[in-house]
């Protein structure tokens, strides 16, 4: 039996993945969430959680995803040691985030959900900290 090719997947990439997967987690965590018992009411009802339903609020919590968007493309334009120090940042703050919002849940899915994004996000932390150095002791 033949051996499959492999090759290696520099650090930039894995972190472009980690955050594409992140936001594809979140984005059908929340479709479900529409889905769930009580969300449609609550939104109906003009609230959202414990909070009113208003364009702040819906800009606050549109805020909380925009970081993590723009962090796949950061991954891939920016400079390493920008790459680098925004993936360990940003991927603190949504561990803390992520821990927030799986604590205060209930429903099932929110936590397979949850373990999955605390994983991709301490992931990332993991690889940004552990960023590879050249020969030259310079960021790659």
């Amino acid at each position: 039996m033949k051996k499959l090719t492999d090759f290696t997947v520099n650090t930039r990439t894995k972190l472009t993945g980690l955050w594409t997967a992140l936001m594809l987690l979140y984005i059908y965590c929340d479709i479900y969430s529409t889905f769930g018992t009580g969300f449609l009411v609550e939104n109906m009802a003009a609230r959202l959680g414990p909070f009113g339903v208003s364009q702040a609020a819906l800009a606050i919590w549109g805020s909380l995803r925009i970081p993590a968007i723009l962090m796949i493309a950061i991954s891939l334009l920016a400079k390493a040691r920008i790459v680098k120090w925004a993936n360990i940042i940003a991927g603190v703050l949504y561990t803390f985030i992520n821990i927030g919002i799986f604590i205060s849940k209930t429903q099932v899915y929110y936590w397979l959900y949850g373990a999955l994004e605390l994983a991709i996000t301490i992931i990332i932390i993991i690889f940004a900290v552990k960023w590879p150095k050249d020969e030259n002791n310079n960021d790659l």
